[in-house]
């Protein structure tokens, strides 16, 4: 995945690390069932999936692009 458009939309939203955590931290615990974590213990894994989403856990960057209002479709080719 290309982090530009993950930047872009973190931009355009104009939130910082801190407010995307928060919402993270939510979809995790509500859409995949995991316990709360503290926002600050995860500002850190938000700024590494906004610098380079492919060397971050799926969950992790699917959480990040709902967080900020997105989906994540796969199409599968056929064949």
């Amino acid at each position: 995945m290309d982090s530009k458009i993950l930047n872009s939309r973190f931009k355009k939203l104009g939130w910082t690390t801190y407010k995307l955590a928060q919402k993270v931290n939510r979809i995790r615990v509500s859409i995949f069932g995991e316990e709360s974590k503290k926002t600050s213990s995860l500002v850190t894994s938000i700024a590494k999936i906004l610098d380079n989403p492919n060397n971050c856990s799926f969950k992790n960057v699917e959480a990040a692009i709902r967080a900020m209002g997105g989906e994540v479709i796969i199409r599968w080719q056929s064949g």
